[in-house]
């Protein structure tokens, strides 16, 4: 049975493939069709029906989606329940506000094109042939019978640009969702543009003489070409932004509708290449079998142009990329350990890359200078069969989650129940300092691994969510350690891996005073005295120095390269001074605690500095040489801190550097 997750898809899109249509007719009329001279009476009694159909078709489905998308906002049960619906999402909420004012736009444009079919527009002569000559008595300029299509152009533009404002583009904030907005605003113009005129294009080339059907499709090339420009541009730019990366491309359903999408545009591509370079020269040569083959490739580009729209509508459903957690499809990944680590093996690597590589050199030679080509392909192929299999060392063995991140955004609380999950599921084996020497460790016929070594940092989160999940295979059969799917929910295990990177980031900085890889700083609500935050992610943009020891009055601190450093105690039951914050949740002492390596009780003066952007950078242990004791030594540390930033990796969450 269809659901409304599926119905409201293919409303949508229907809505959008009206508009473009819309948009592409008009300019076909407008740009395209004077190339040839004014069209007879048939021709543009259909060409007029596409733009009033087109705009019909458009407001009759954005109409459907208005009222799809309200009872969905509102859950309507009934159509009582949608009827009350339908005024306050029309005033009351943005979608609704901005499908108004383009439902508007396109019944003004629709109207307008009615009013061409009407028999005031006629007023090309009866009988005067597309294409006629000025020997025949014909200008050969835009028709006067089709001045109507001109205003309907703008018309239809405004009403796709208003489309980024209520999809995913209009829901980022700040200067990039202005980005994603005027990016999509530019794509869906130029997919209108070129798509929405196949049809009247198909139409025209049906009903005029070969040679002027030829003069047409040149004059259409490159309004096409400069519209495939700014489509590939701006659907690049868009998917950076909402795709990011290429595990959520090939791993979430946005991004497999965004490779349906993709594939389709060059299929569309490929045909309009070959309408171009090959049939329209045919047709211009007076070819028997010219226009059939031109009306079928056209044909066959406007379904792919249909099915293109249906996939950006199912796109426009899902949740972007960028925001889901992706499932990596395959058994492997890319990975540059194994060459890091063994010097033998990156020589093998680089050898192979260059065998391969210069074979494909001569091949594309060979290719080019039309010699010796089977001679190059089978060298070809021999250097893959030789040296291909070592390619191999590139890649390390890959869950579905590989390539997922906490989703705890590595908070105080999160850290905290991590440690008691630790002590009652882990603690056993991995002993309870996670050195891997726990009681039951002696059984294991292989040794549980040492968590407080600096390689647990070349496994990313997903990894070991995974094996916390399913547990990890012994060579030899079974299980070397037991999976904790079925006794811990999927929050707990975020929880752990979040304590047990903690951990590890505690015990490195004990031994070296140094954080071996950067570290994020934990996050919790914080009561705030003359500073707008409710909360660590608040205060993003300053420094912090975080204290587990007394408040008091304390002296302000200089901006270090115009940024300002704000305090910010770890006593949840402090009063923070002005211009300071004090912890609003007991978990961060703990988790600032395990960060440094110390029991709660025992954190009372130690210092951390956090970094603009969330990183933890410093920390001065309680009775520990050096510190901050002087505010020469704190300014010092601030701005070497702030003269040296580390970047957050795109995506935000819970970002670790391996």
């Amino acid at each position: 049975m269809i659901d409304l997750l599926t119905i409201m898809p293919l409303v949508r899109g229907l809505h959008l493939a009206a508009t473009l249509s819309l948009l592409g007719s008009a300019g076909f009329i407008a740009w395209t069709l004077p190339a040839a001279g004014p069209p007879p009476d048939a021709l543009r009694r259909r060409l007029t029906g596409v733009v009033g159909i087109s705009g019909l078709i458009g407001v009759l489905a954005g109409t459907a989606w208005f009222a799809l998308q309200a009872a969905a906002i509102a859950g309507a049960a009934d159509l009582s329940d949608l009827w009350d619906a339908l005024p306050v999402v029309a005033m009351h909420t943005r979608y609704g506000n901005i499908l108004l004012v383009r439902l508007g736009l396109l019944l003004v444009a629709t109207g307008l094109a009615w009013w061409g079919c009407g028999p005031t527009a006629v007023t090309v002569r009866a009988g005067a042939p597309l294409g006629a000559g000025p020997d025949k008595g014909v200008d050969r300029g835009p028709a006067p019978a089709m001045t109507w299509v001109y205003p309907i152009v703008p018309l239809a533009a405004v009403a796709l640009g208003l489309q980024g404002l209520i999809g995913h583009a209009g829901a980022t904030g700040g200067g990039a969702g202005d980005e994603l907005v005027a990016s999509e605003a530019l794509h869906l113009i130029a997919a209108g543009i070129w798509l929405g005129a196949l049809l009247p294009l198909m139409l025209t080339l049906f009903a005029v003489p070969p040679p002027l059907a030829a003069l047409i499709c040149e004059r259409f090339t490159p309004i096409g070409l400069a519209c495939v420009l700014v489509l590939a541009g701006t659907g690049l730019a868009q998917g950076l932004d909402l795709i990011g990366s290429l595990p959520a491309l090939l791993g979430t359903p946005y991004g497999h509708f965004a490779l349906l999408k993709i594939s389709l545009f060059l299929v569309a591509l490929v045909l309009a290449a070959l309408n171009r370079l090959r049939l329209t020269d045919r047709l211009a040569a007076a070819a028997a079998t010219a226009r059939r083959h031109l009306l079928l490739s056209v044909s066959a580009e406007t379904l792919a142009g249909l099915a293109i729209v249906c996939a950006a509508a199912f796109m426009a459903s899902a949740p972007p990329a960028a925001h889901t957690a992706p499932v990596w499809p395959f058994a492997w990944r890319f990975s540059l350990v194994t060459v890091n680590e063994d010097a033998e093996f990156r020589r093998e690597v680089v050898t192979s890359l260059l065998i391969i590589g210069s074979a494909v050199v001569l091949a594309f030679g060979a290719a080019l200078w039309r010699r010796f080509r089977v001679v190059a392909l089978a060298a070809l192929a021999a250097a893959i069969a030789w040296r291909g299999p070592s390619l191999t060392l590139l890649t390390v063995a890959a869950f579905p989650t590989s390539f997922q991140t906490s989703p705890t955004g590595f908070s105080a609380a999160s850290i905290v129940r991590g440690q008691a999950l630790y002590g009652e599921n882990c603690a056993a084996c991995h002993g309870p300092d996670g050195a891997g020497n726990g009681p039951a460790a002696a059984a294991r016929r292989i040794k549980p691994a040492d968590l407080t070594m600096p390689h647990l940092w070349e496994h990313a989160d997903g990894e070991m969510f995974w094996w916390l999940s399913h547990g990890v295979d012994d060579p030899e059969g079974g299980l070397a350690m037991p999976g904790f799917e079925g006794s811990l929910s999927v929050d707990d295990r975020w929880a752990l891996i979040d304590y047990v990177r903690a951990h590890n980031a505690g015990v490195a900085m004990q031994q070296d005073e140094a954080f071996d890889v950067p570290v994020r700083a934990p996050g919790f609500p914080v009561t705030c005295s003359g500073v707008p935050a409710s909360g660590t992610a608040d205060l993003r943009a300053h420094v912090l120095l975080v204290t587990a020891g007394e408040t008091g009055s304390q002296p302000p601190i200089p901006p270090q390269d115009g940024v300002s450093t704000i305090r910010l105690t770890l006593r949840d039951d402090a009063r923070p001074a002005p211009g300071s914050c004090a912890a609003a949740d007991p978990a961060a002492r703990g988790a600032y605690a395990i960060l440094a390596n110390l029991a709660p009780d025992a954190l009372a003066g130690a210092e951390f500095l956090v970094d603009p952007n969330g990183w933890l950078r410093a920390v001065h242990r309680p009775g520990a040489p050096g510190g901050w004791q002087s505010m020469d030594r704190l300014i010092a540390a601030i701005h070497a801190i702030c003269a040296n930033p580390i970047t957050s990796p795109a995506g935000g969450g819970h970002e670790h550097h391996h």
